[in-house]
């Protein structure tokens, strides 16, 4: 019998660390109109930029250590 048992990869969803603060940062910019850090005396959207740099400057941290497939597992079965 030449059964071949394959099951195909689950897609994960893409993983944006700094998400939130680019969405904060864009959302002000759609509030306050202005693209600059003050607007009339005022902070303007400098907080949100500023948070959105910090969380840049951070490094990434990838995922664990990479796990054997279970089409891999499914061939080792199969022998």
């Amino acid at each position: 019998m030449g059964f071949r048992y394959r099951v195909r990869p689950t897609k994960q969803a893409a993983q944006t660390p700094c998400a939130a603060q680019l969405t904060t940062l864009l959302a002000c910019f759609a509030t306050t109109g202005d693209l600059r850090a003050g607007v009339e005396g005022t902070q303007g959207c400098a907080a949100a930029a500023k948070n959105l740099h910090l969380c840049m400057a951070q490094p990434y941290k990838k995922g664990s250590g990479a796990t054997p497939s279970i089409n891999y597992l499914l061939s080792k079965v199969r022998r």
